[in-house]
């Protein structure tokens, strides 16, 4: 399948030499947000000629190109960009910026990326460098100076998966073709898992691009992808918004449809989690249930694990709980209506203590017991509430599909678990 589209190059504003040679110079920014609450984190500088309507963006990097031209329009599109990033865009939002590798060595070049590169984003477009060294060498030069590296198109062209775990990007871009129409695509579907989990690997964060619609977001959602970007997101705009609200809206809206799908990933016959399984199902007491909540919380890389039941009153209570002291407190659900929502639904629901979107009641409860991030997962055994599985992190996570799908695994075992537990053994049990 092919998924290449044509080369794009990086933006900017006219300069003096630029315009000389190619006419007038305009530059936009194209937001991308954070997949799980459309939070705007950085944007992407794209390049537009007024003197050339009717020619594509790509024609007139091809004529400068041509004309032996191209390195010297390039360096000064990221010029006017790191310009434009200085004087007009919010503080905090990175600033994207393509170049292409060959053109990193010419001295204009060189020249207009010799600064503080904090907040940048340097993307490598499509072309193949013939010097894969000479490569990796520049791309240590600029992130010396604070930049991150990105490379654009993934999917096709030189960034193959061997050319990426080379030059080790902070950010895989995923072309529009794998993007576009993906949840009803099988082939682009595992094109993404497998670009992720190298990506993952590796310790780059993935985005998105090309998101035409609420299905292209809720498959990236589905598919543990970290950043998105496309008209479904947000067109490119002479001036960012501080914020998108119709961009978080539809993100929250695919996060929850990620919340609600009861489809499991196959992650239920890893070793991790069949032997926590295991472990459950020949749990006969609250002991047996402690150790293997403990278990989980080692192999599944969770912090802490807790497991709370539902009283007669209406309140929730922790009777086991993995990596921590055993919570005593009785907490009435009415004060803390997310978690009542999710138990008189079913469905599992998140809070982050730097979100300020979650509810307000988790986040206080959070911040005094130092869990910066909370998936809490209802468990319910023959049609009726018995309590909550908690996992809890103390550093910020974005809880991924695989997370989400061993919680619900292990709320289904936890379930069985409590429904043939005698009452007498159903007494709390520390860490």
């Amino acid at each position: 399948m092919n998924f290449r589209r044509p080369p794009r190059r990086a933006a900017a504003t006219s300069s003096r030499r630029s315009s000389s040679l190619f006419g007038a110079v305009d530059m936009v920014l194209q937001p991308i947000v954070d997949v799980r609450s459309g939070a705007l984190v950085a944007a992407e500088a794209l390049a537009r000629f007024p003197g050339h309507l009717d020619s594509p963006v790509d024609e007139t990097f091809a004529l400068a190109h041509a004309a032996g031209r191209g390195a010297e329009l390039e360096a000064a599109c990221l010029r006017a960009a790191l310009r434009k990033k200085r004087m007009e865009m919010p503080e905090g939002v990175l600033l994207t910026v393509n170049v292409s590798p060959d053109a990193l060595a010419h001295p204009s070049v060189q020249s207009a990326l010799l600064c503080d590169l904090h907040d940048v984003v340097v993307e490598i477009t499509e072309h193949a460098s013939a010097d894969l060294s000479a490569l990796q060498a520049s791309l240590q030069d600029l992130r010396s100076r604070g930049a991150r590296i990105a490379i654009d198109d993934a999917s096709t062209g030189y960034a193959g998966l061997l050319r990426l775990t080379a030059l080790r990007p902070d950010l895989v871009k995923l072309d529009k073709g794998l993007v576009t129409g993906a949840r009803t695509s099988v082939e682009q579907t595992a094109v993404i898992e497998a670009l992720v989990s190298l990506s993952r690997r590796i310790g780059a964060q993935v985005l998105g691009e090309g998101v035409e619609s609420l299905d292209d977001l809720t498959a990236l959602a589905e598919l543990d992808v970290d950043l998105a970007q496309g008209f479904y997101i947000g067109g490119p705009v002479s001036a960012l918004p501080l914020e998108l609200p119709d961009a978080m809206e539809s993100c929250r809206i695919a996060r929850g449809e990620l919340m609600r799908n009861e489809a499991a990933v196959q992650v239920s016959s890893s070793g991790e989690i069949r032997s926590v399984t295991a472990a459950l199902a020949a749990s006969v007491d609250s002991s047996d249930l402690h150790a293997a909540l403990v278990s989980a919380s080692v192999n599944l890389g969770i912090d802490i694990i807790a497991l709370s039941t539902l009283t007669g009153s209406g309140a929730l209570r922790e009777i086991t709980c993995a990596g921590e002291a055993l919570d005593s407190a009785l907490y009435p659900i009415t004060q803390y209506p997310v978690t009542q929502i999710a138990l008189d639904t079913g469905v599992m629901t998140e809070a982050h203590l730097s979100d300020p979107m979650s509810d307000l009641a988790e986040r206080r409860l959070m911040q005094a017991n130092g869990v910066a991030s909370l998936l809490l997962t209802p468990v319910i055994g023959g049609g009726k509430r018995l309590g909550i599985l908690e996992f809890r992190h103390r550093t910020h996570r974005r809880w991924s599909s695989q997370d989400m799908t061993q919680a619900r695994i292990l709320a289904e075992h936890v379930a069985s678990v409590l429904m043939r537990m005698p009452v007498r053994h159903a007494a709390p049990v520390a860490s």
